[in-house]
């Protein structure tokens, strides 16, 4: 296309606007631009006929001829437009699809069913069997791996299939450990003392666990179980629970640790199966054992005295030698018979002073010498005139006065003939030996340091 008549050179339209127009209508900027029939023998002529006003008529008159005789452009133009829409139909539509996709989903996870009961009753049965499998035909790996996938399952089966789970588990010696842990530290009592009560092997963690807020039952199980040791025991003994504490006394194969038989001595005070059960242990330090004696009856103190008092040629080297260094009380001079009637006439009249006199004859604690004083039973006091080298004679006059006083705290009324042989059974090395782990006591030394 070309312009006709002249063009004269004045201000118009601006090249770059042509081209600008062009790219607008995805046309060639040739067919916009004005066409020339000569071309100048120079750029500025050139640009000042591109410049009048004419070519700016001229342009618009072309962009319009360009929209008529080119409707394949407007075309071209409205089908890309058509085709721009339908991609972002398209597009719209596949993200619509897959929100409406992740909607369906989360509605079907948030809707699923409940897995079957029968289901899960036979799959926990298929899995308990292959846990029960003969070597041969199951390797440990495969059994923890049962038992880990049973996991799953457990929380949906009912008391009564956890029981009868718990029953077989119980009698396995390869089995998942989490497994095993999941039944014993189960809320519901049967299933739990189930496993306490067969079970061979039960991790002390899983004991631990149990035991804080354990019921009767479960640690009366724990407390029989074999080969507890001290850390177990020990916390056995923190709950203070009389049932257990008996049975885990009873237990042949638990360890106590000596602070533990300290700990359980202010426990068993009044309890005579306690008592009898505790000083009947063949692991019971001599130490807590003679210290017992002060709070157990006439028959626990008898036996007491014939289990650890023993007499031989060692005793005598270990009381000749503890007693050069002050490790164990050394009694000096035998007091004399003025003394000994001073002592017998404080404790007939009930005299405060009768401990101190006591303690400075013995050379001991004077805590120790008010146990002795203060005690009803009598035995003690039998053992210091032991200790204090007197005769049988004395002894006998001293108890026959202190039986018929009101003042003195002794009441052994119905028990002279058994003091007197006490007092006859017992050597001067017995009485000492006695003496000394009391007054050990009394003093927080020796066996008794640091308790």
């Amino acid at each position: 296309m070309s312009f006709d008549g002249d063009i004269q050179a004045a201000g118009g339209v601006q090249p770059n606007e042509g081209l600008i127009a062009a790219t607008l209508l995805h046309c060639n900027p040739v067919r916009v631009i004005p066409q020339v029939d000569e071309l100048p023998s120079d750029a500025n002529s050139l640009v000042d006929r591109l410049l009048t006003s004419v070519t700016s008529l001229k342009l618009a008159e072309n962009v319009v001829s360009i929209l008529v005789e080119m409707p394949e452009a407007e075309e071209e133009a409205v089908e890309a437009a058509e085709a721009a829409k339908a991609a972002q139909a398209d597009e719209a539509a596949e993200t619509a699809e897959v929100s409406t996709g992740k909607t369906a989903a989360k509605g079907t996870k948030a809707k699923k069913a409940p897995p079957d009961k029968q289901a899960l009753e036979d799959a926990s049965r298929d899995l308990v069997a292959i846990m029960i499998l003969p070597s041969g035909q199951a390797q440990p790996q495969e059994r923890f791996f049962a038992g880990d996938a049973l996991l799953g399952i457990m929380p949906h089966l009912p008391p009564a299939d956890l029981t009868s789970l718990a029953r077989t588990v119980a009698r396995l010696d390869v089995v998942s450990e989490r497994l095993r842990t999941f039944l014993v530290t189960h809320s519901d009592n049967d299933i739990s003392c189930r496993m306490l009560k067969d079970a061979h092997y039960i991790s002390d963690v899983d004991l631990l666990k149990v035991i804080p807020t354990g019921s009767e039952q479960q640690l009366r199980l724990i407390a029989r179980r074999r080969l507890l040791n001290v850390v177990v025991c020990d916390a056995l003994i923190e709950t203070g629970n009389a049932p257990a504490i008996l049975e885990l006394l009873r237990n042949a194969e638990s360890q106590l640790s000596t602070s533990a038989f300290v700990k359980l001595m202010p426990i068993v005070v009044g309890n005579n199966d306690l008592e009898s059960a505790l000083c009947n242990r063949k692991d019971l330090p001599q130490a807590v054992g003679l210290e017992m004696f002060w709070q157990g009856g006439q028959n626990l103190r008898r036996y007491l005295l014939t289990r650890f008092l023993t007499e031989s040629a060692a005793l005598g080297r270990v009381l000749s030698i503890g007693m050069k260094v002050d490790a164990i009380p050394s009694f000096g001079s035998k007091p004399s018979a003025e003394d000994i009637e001073e002592l017998i006439s404080q404790v007939e009249n009930g005299d405060p002073e009768a401990a101190d006199t006591l303690a400075r004859y013995c050379r001991i604690a004077p805590e120790t010498a008010k146990r002795v004083v203060n005690d009803a039973g009598g035995e003690p006091i039998t053992v210091v005139f032991k200790c204090l080298a007197q005769s049988r004679l004395v002894m006998a006059q001293a108890l026959q006065r202190w039986v018929e006083s009101d003042k003195c705290p002794i009441n052994g009324e119905n028990r002279m003939v058994e003091l007197h042989a006490q007092f006859d059974g017992m050597s001067f090395n017995k009485a000492r030996m006695l003496l000394a782990y009391w007054d050990w006591a009394s003093r927080e030394s020796g066996p008794f340091r640091n308790q």
